[in-house]
C-alpha cells in the first residue's frame, strides 16, 4: 500500500528539523536514523531531505562580504554590551579585540 505524499508544510517542517540536526553536528547516519524513527522514511527519502537541508544552509550563507562583516560586528557589539552589563570585562575586551580584527584594525 502506498503512503500519501507529504504536504509542502510537512516537508518544510522536516527539512527544518534536519537543518537543526546538521547544525548540531549530526552525521548522515544520524539523520537517516532520525528520519526512520520519527517519520518512517527510507534512506532515499531521508537523503532527499538531507540534500534540501544542506541547500538551505548553503543559501543562508550566500551573503556578500560587507553584509557578513556587518552581521559579525553587530553580533560582537551585542555580546560586548551583554558582557559589560554582567561585569565580565575580560569578555567585553575580547569582543572589542575580535571586532577590531574583523574590521582590519589590529
Amino acid at each position: 500500500m502506498l503512503r500519501p505524499r507529504a504536504t509542502a508544510a510537512t516537508l518544510e517542517a522536516r527539512t527544518a528539523a534536519v537543518v537543526a540536526l546538521v547544525m548540531a553536528g549530526a552525521r548522515r547516519s544520524d539523520v537517516l536514523a532520525h528520519c526512520a524513527t520519527a517519520w518512517g522514511l527510507a534512506p532515499r527519502s531521508a537523503d532527499r531531505l538531507l540534500a534540501a537541508a544542506r541547500l538551505q544552509i548553503r543559501s543562508d550563507w550566500e551573503v556578500t562580504r560587507p553584509e557578513l562583516l556587518a552581521e559579525l560586528l553587530a553580533a560582537l557589539s551585542q555580546l560586548q554590551q551583554q558582557a559589560r552589563a554582567a561585569g565580565q570585562l575580560g569578555t567585553a575586551l575580547a569582543c572589542i579585540n575580535a571586532a577590531a580584527r574583523i574590521a582590519g584594525l589590529d
